[in-house]
């Protein structure tokens, strides 16, 4: 992983550094923290995404998460969401 002045190569679109990526994640906004969280699961191997949150966070915000239909539901197969189609 990159050291906290790099960007993270799970964030594709945009440069987010650590530090940033801590910050939305600790911040109040729900929108951010989502569109963070979404990066995670979509981008990142497996052991990195839960440096960065647990699986009671990934549910506490699963409904706002921006993922493809068939990686939400695997998601959701897997932290034993009943995930809405559609």
């Amino acid at each position: 992983m990159a050291g906290s002045g790099d960007s993270l190569y799970f964030f594709p679109d945009q440069e987010v550094t650590l530090a940033e990526l801590q910050e939305i994640l600790a911040g109040d906004d729900s929108e951010k923290r989502s569109w963070a969280i979404s990066h995670l699961l979509r981008y990142a191997q497996w052991d990195d995404i839960w440096q960065f949150v647990s699986r009671d966070d990934v549910r506490e915000i699963f409904p706002d998460l921006d993922l493809p239909d068939t990686l939400r539901q695997a998601w959701a197969r897997m932290l034993k969401i009943e995930a809405p189609v559609g």
